[in-house]
């Protein structure tokens, strides 16, 4: 089958007065630019220069679409039966279609089981589904199960290695590991684990603003209690006799010695007068 078009000869150049009218409105347009219309009778003048002239416009516009219509006219006798053999070749080839897209499509629920059962055969781990790791391309015919299966086994020793590497944050390891477990996606993870940081690290800033502002409030109390609280001083009694020494002293135990002593009476005097300077008391056998 094939499609043969004869030679078609469309005419070069549209033949019409072209020079002869072009210099006819150009002269007119002149004529036009250089006018001005003022009062009710010129104005009249006005709306019938420009009646004449929107009726060449249309005129010439008029004739320009009956010239196109006029060439277009075999070229759509010739798109319409295009067009007509182009349905009656387009039913069977949906027809095929339809037949190769199915049997694609069985060929890539096979090869979806086969993928399944060798991820079942990889090893791993066992948060890990194969949705989460899945490829489309895989399905595709120029895909081998070889290669798919490098693929699983690299994906899964690499699942293994994030995993260490989430395991030693010495903060907020437990959040990280759980994101990672759901997503397999190491920068959402960590970024999970610093967000649980900052979170925490407004919270102990906060609770010590807290401390500091009880602490001052406390501070504030206290001394406000001191500058209120009263400060009573007693008045001193006064003794009726004396006044009270400043400095009260404690007077040491005495007891009672009896002694005999052979003295002058000179010795006897300054025995006395010791006795007396010591308060000590002292009377005659």
């Amino acid at each position: 089958m094939e499609l043969r078009v004869e030679p078609v000869t469309f005419p070069e150049v549209i033949q019409f007065n072209y020079e002869e009218l072009k210099a006819e409105i150009t002269s007119k347009v002149e004529m036009y630019k250089n006018l001005v219309y003022t009062g009710s009778d010129q104005i009249k003048d006005a709306k019938a220069d420009r009646a004449a002239l929107n009726k060449l416009i249309k005129a010439m516009s008029d004739e320009r679409i009956r010239i196109k219509k006029d060439c277009l006219k075999p070229y759509d006798e010739f798109e319409r039966k295009i067009r007509e053999l182009t349905d009656i070749v387009n039913e069977p080839v949906q027809l095929i279609d339809k037949q190769i897209k199915e049997y694609e499509q069985t060929l890539k629920e096979e090869k979806r089981k086969e993928i399944e059962a060798l991820f079942e055969t990889i090893g791993f781990q066992a948060f890990v589904k194969l949705e989460m790791i899945w490829d489309e391309k895989w399905l595709n015919a120029s895909v081998s199960m070889k290669s798919i299966e490098e693929k699983m086994r690299d994906r899964m020793y690499q699942i293994g290695t994030d995993m260490l590497t989430l395991n030693r944050i010495s903060e907020y390891a437990i959040e990280a590991v759980a994101v990672y477990k759901e997503t397999l996606d190491m920068n959402r993870s960590i970024a999970e684990a610093q967000r649980m940081s900052e979170i925490a690290k407004q919270k102990a800033e906060a609770e010590a603003r807290r401390k500091q502002e009880e602490e001052r409030r406390a501070k504030e109390a206290e001394e406000k209690k001191v500058y209120e609280t009263p400060v009573i001083i007693p008045e001193p009694v006064p003794d009726q006799d004396q006044q009270a020494p400043e400095h009260m002293v404690t007077e040491p135990d005495k007891m009672e010695v009896r002694f005999a002593a052979l003295l002058t009476t000179e010795d006897a005097l300054a025995l006395k007068e010791f006795f007396q300077s010591r308060n000590i008391e002292f009377r005659a056998i």
